[in-house]
C-alpha cells in the first residue's frame, strides 16, 4: 500500500490522517502553517485521495499502512494527528505500536462505536455520477440538490478527479467504504491504555464527543487533555483554523 502524500517544511516529523472522504488537501491550510516548526505529512488513507485503493479497510489495515509508511520514509517516530475517521486510525496506531508515537492528536472522534450517519453522503454519491458532467460547476450545481450547505458540498468536490480519459470521477473507493463501513464506524482495539502525551480536541458544536465520552477517554489515555473549540462544528481544523492552529502548536511544544 504506497499511500500518497505530500510533505512541507523541516523538523521534528508529524503525520496528518485526514477523515472519512477527506483527503490531505483538507489538510492544506494546517499543513502548510505547521510546516513552520515541523516537517509535516499530510497522507491520503487508503481508498481516499490518490492512495491505492483495496477491498479492505479496517482500522488494523490503516494503523498498518501508517506503519509501512513511516518505515518507507525512515521516520522512526512522529507526532500524530488525525481526524475523525483518521483519529481512529491514529488511536488505533498508538495503542499498538506506542514506541512510533511522540504525541497524539486525535480530532473530534471518541474511542468508541458510532451509529451510522452518512446514509445522506451515500445516496448522494448513489445519484451523482460524475463521468454525466462536462464541468465541475456542473457537479457542484446538481450537488446542492442533496448537499445545501455549502462547507460541506466543497468538501466533498475535492473528491472529484479527472481520470485518464478526461472523466471525472469520485477520487474515492465508495465500493470498498460501503462494503467497509460498520468497521469504519467502530471505536480502536485498545488492550491496555496509551500513556504517550494525547490532546483531545472537541468540536463546540459537533455531536461526535460527549459528556458521557470524556471518562472512557481518560481512562484509555492516562496523558491526556481535552480542549473544546466552542464555534467549531466536527471539521474543528476548518470552522475555526485560527484556533485549531494555537491549540495544536501550544500542545506540540509544550515539555512532557
Amino acid at each position: 500500500m504506497q499511500l500518497h502524500f505530500k510533505v512541507y517544511g523541516e523538523g521534528c516529523p508529524v503525520i496528518i490522517l485526514h477523515g472519512l472522504f477527506g483527503t490531505l488537501d483538507n489538510w492544506y491550510t494546517i499543513s502548510k502553517k505547521l510546516s513552520d516548526s515541523y516537517r509535516v505529512y499530510a497522507v491520503d488513507q487508503r481508498n481516499h485521495g490518490r492512495s491505492p485503493h483495496h477491498h479492505s479497510h479496517t482500522y488494523d489495515d490503516l494503523a498498518n499502512d501508517l506503519y509501512l509508511f513511516m518505515h518507507e520514509q525512515n521516520i522512526d517516530a512522529a507526532h500524530v494527528i488525525g481526524h475523525s475517521m483518521g483519529g481512529t486510525a491514529a488511536m488505533q496506531f498508538a495503542a499498538q505500536r506506542t514506541d512510533m508515537v511522540g504525541k497524539l492528536i486525535v480530532v473530534d472522534m471518541a474511542p468508541r462505536d458510532y451509529k451510522p450517519r452518512h446514509d445522506f453522503l451515500f445516496k448522494t454519491f448513489d445519484a451523482i455520477d460524475p463521468e454525466q458532467f462536462a464541468r465541475r460547476r456542473d457537479i457542484d450545481n446538481a450537488l446542492k440538490k442533496y448537499l445545501p450547505d455549502d462547507a460541506v458540498r466543497q468538501y466533498i468536490l475535492k473528491n472529484i478527479i479527472r481520470d485518464e480519459k478526461g472523466h471525472y470521477r469520485w477520487k474515492f473507493n465508495l465500493a470498498a467504504i460501503r462494503e467497509n463501513y460498520r468497521s469504519i464506524i467502530s471505536g480502536p482495539d485498545i488492550d491496555k491504555p496509551v500513556v504517550k502525551p494525547t490532546l483531545f480536541i472537541k468540536g463546540g458544536q459537533s455531536s461526535y464527543i460527549t459528556d458521557e465520552d470524556i471518562g472512557t477517554i481518560q481512562q484509555l489515555f492516562k496523558n491526556v487533555k481535552i480542549e473544546t473549540i466552542p464555534d467549531a462544528g466536527h471539521w474543528t481544523h476548518s470552522d475555526a483554523p485560527d484556533s485549531f492552529l494555537e491549540i495544536v502548536q501550544n500542545f506540540l511544544a509544550a515539555s512532557g
